[in-house]
Parts: structure tokens; sequence; C-alpha cells
């Protein structure tokens, strides 16, 4: 105490506004989720599946397509009337005429009916494909914005390592500053990089809400409703190469089958339009005189519905369906295109995410660590300084920082490959997982 009465005036009031401000940056730290249970990937896609209106409204149009399909299989509607013959001159005498009853059935040329059954089947198809896609869409939202959540709470445990050194390095260097050995403008450092630091953690709370928000958006729930803390996730690389990848959405991926199944709706719609070039056959059944006895006098008449005016109607929908037709086979073969190369795109920027997220954890991590306990205790006994200490500190700051960075772009490229090839690439991140295996280079890449 008398070592401090001795300082000069502004030494001395300099340590006790930095020693003030310390304890009030300790007691600004926000708690995160402190109340909030772990999060499970797996039960959180199980919930999304069932809740998610996307996702019924996809299911329903579903349904409503399969209904579809039996009603293209039958006949048209039957007409049944009834006609007055032989009504007497002059007079509206209706019981005074003969009454016949009518019963008229259109039937469509062979080979029509069996292709609108052929279109309405692509539609339906069409429809469980689109059912597919939004269902990997939507949990390919949820899995980014799990992973978001994931990495805010990396960040925000790195911050808080970061400020509880800042912490100490002021209190070293105020310790340092009293015997005169550290410089006025050493404490303001320290001091503006401490403040720099929980208002990190400030700005990282806002983002961790708003990605909280996002999450129950995903459910139909108030934005503010509380979520818990992701589990860990390990460091694993791809199953599989591009190559194989594109050989396997080929056959899977759903937004591929989409234009697959539009082509060959397109291919059914043109084979029918031909067909409307053919007649029909409608029957006419005609019943006289009903008091006679269910066999009385009866009249079959047989006409053929001709497309008269083909050349201005039926020629041009033959047309218009064969555009459309070549359009939607055009707009295939361009979705196999970008799908190989968004599967060769992502494949390559998770491989360079990987690699950058195993060098950070086994390398730069450890030796970060060192160095700043190393810089730490040269700092305390005075043989290092300030802006070595500081150095040190940013260096382990950002390398996990950089970790945690590269492991959730991994894990985004996976969401990313996962809706490219319609399969599942990751095993629920709760459940024990293998070690970390390293993806093969030859002839894969």
């Amino acid at each position: 105490m008398q070592d401090f009465n001795r300082q000069p005036t502004s030494q001395r009031v300099v340590s006790l506004l930095l020693s003030a401000v310390v304890v009030w940056q300790a007691a600004a730290i926000p708690a995160v989720a402190a109340d909030g249970a772990a999060l499970s990937l797996p039960s959180l896609l199980e919930e999304v599946r069932r809740v998610n209106p996307d996702l019924r409204a996809a299911r329903k149009r579903w349904e409503a397509a399969q209904v579809r399909v039996p009603l293209s299989k039958g006949l048209p509607a039957p007409r049944i009337g009834v006609e007055f013959e032989e009504i007497p001159h002059g007079t509206v005498k209706l019981n005074q005429a003969t009454l016949i009853y009518q019963l008229v059935q259109s039937l469509p040329f062979p080979g029509k009916i069996s292709a609108r059954h052929q279109v309405a089947i692509a539609e339906a198809q069409r429809a469980a494909a689109e059912l597919k896609k939004v269902e990997w869409e939507v949990m390919g939202h949820l899995k980014s914005t799990y992973y978001d959540l994931f990495l805010i709470g990396r960040e925000l445990e790195v911050q808080e390592e970061q400020v509880a050194w800042l912490r100490q390095m002021a209190g070293a260097a105020q310790a340092r500053y009293a015997t005169g050995a550290e410089t006025q403008a050493a404490l303001l450092e320290v001091q503006a990089e401490l403040l720099q630091g929980v208002n990190r953690l400030h700005t990282l709370t806002q983002r961790r809400q708003a990605a909280v928000s996002h999450l129950n958006h995903l459910f139909s729930r108030e934005s503010h409703h509380e979520a818990g803390e992701p589990g860990a996730i390990p460091l694993t690389f791809i199953p599989y190469s591009p190559q194989e990848l594109v050989l396997i959405a080929q056959e899977m991926q759903p937004e591929l089958l989409v234009f697959k199944f539009m082509a060959e709706r397109a291919a059914a719609e043109w084979r029918l339009a031909k067909r409307e070039l053919l007649p029909d056959l409608e029957t006419i059944f005609e019943l006289r005189d009903p008091a006679m006895g269910p066999v009385g006098p009866w009249d079959l008449t047989l006409a053929l519905v001709l497309p008269f005016w083909f050349w201005t109607k039926q020629r041009y929908g033959v047309k218009a369906a064969l555009y459309d037709k070549e359009s939607a086979e055009a707009a295939y073969q361009a979705m196999r295109n970008e799908i190989t190369t968004r599967i060769h795109e992502h494949w390559h920027q998770a491989f360079a995410a990987y690699n950058t997220a195993k060098l950070s954890r086994d390398g730069l991590i450890p030796l970060s660590q060192q160095a700043v306990a190393s810089a730490f205790a040269a700092y305390q006994s005075g043989r290092g300084s300030f802006s070595e200490l500081l150095g040190a500190l940013r260096r382990l700051s950002e390398s996990k920082r950089t970790s945690a960075e590269q492991l959730v772009e991994l894990e985004q490229h996976v969401v990313m490959l996962e809706e490219t090839t319609g399969i599942p690439l990751r095993a629920a991140h709760d459940v024990p997982a293998n070690p970390a295996t390293t993806p093969q280079t030859g002839g894969s890449r």
C-alpha cells in the first residue's frame, strides 16, 4: 500500500480506473443458453419432417397427384336425355308425343386413355420427386442452422477464453505499471483489447439469437423459443469420390428426377396430342315408348367425332407439345450437367476445409497454446513484452476460430452434397463416431 501511495498521481488514477473497468467487464460477460437442453440433430430432423409447413404442402401436392392417376383412366361422362317425338302440329301437347329416352356415351380412340394415364403417372412421379426435393431442402436448412449454432458456440468459447486471458494480462500490466515497469500506453492498449473482446461477446450473443430464431421458424415456433447447444461434431471426410457421387445422383437426386419426370410427362403429352387427330366413337342408345315394357322398340346409333378443323387446332397442339417435349429433354440434360458441376465444386471445397481444420486441430492450436503460455510467463517475469503476449494470444484465438470455421464449412459442403446427390452422407452426430478418416486423394479427385 505504501508503494502504491508513493506512485505519481497519474499512475494511481490509471490503476484505479483499470481495476474498476476490469471488474465491470467481468460482470458484463453474457451467459449463453445456460438453461437450454442440448440439441440432438436426429431428433430435430425427425421433428421437422412432422411439423414443417413446406413439407406438409409438398406432401399434399403429391397426394393430390396420386389421386388424379385413377381419374385419367375413366371414360367421358355419359349423357342422358329425353326426346319428345311427333308432337301434334300447332300444339305443345307433350302427353300425345312419343317419348324416347337417350343414353349417349363417347368412346375415345384406342390409345388416348392410355396416353392420358401415362401423363398422370409422370405427373405423380414428378410430385413425388418434388416432395423429396423439398424434404432435402428443409433438412439442409435445418442442418445449416444447426452448424451455424455450433460455430457461434465455439466462437463464444474462444472469445470467453480470450477475455479471460486479457483480464489476466490487464492484472499483470497493472502490477507492472504500479512499479513503473510498464507504460501507460500498454495499459490503454490492453484495456482497448478487453473492451473489444467483451463487445464481440455481445455481438456473438445477438448472432446466436438470430440463428435460434431461424431454427424456430423451421418448426413454426415462436422466435424467442430458447434452444440448447449443439453437441460435438467429429472431423470426418466424405466416404465417396466425386465420380461415385455423380453416378449416385443420376439415380437418386430429387431435383434431377423432377426434370426427368417432366421430360417423360412432356413426351406422354406429345403422344396424346398426336392421338387427338384420331376420331372418337360416339354411341347413342334410344328406347321408345317405355310403357311397352323393358324390351320395347329401341335404336342404336354409332357416330364418329371427326377433328374436322385439325388444321387450325389439333395440328398446332401437336407442334406445341413437340416443342415442350424437346425443351423438357434439353432442361433435363442441362440439369445433369449442373448436378455434376455442383458435386465436383462442393467435394473439392469440402476437401480443402477438411485439410485446414485438421491442420488447425492437430498442429496450429497446440503450438499456439504453448506460445501463449510461454509469452505470458515471460511477460509476468518482466522478460517479455506486452506486444509479444498479445500477438501470441491473437494467434491462438485465430487458430481455434479457423478450426471451428473450417469444420463447419466442411459440414456445410456435406449438406450441399447431400442435397445434390439425394443420399445421407453423415451419421447422427450425437452417437459415438469413428476416428477421423483421411480422404484418399489418389484417383478420386
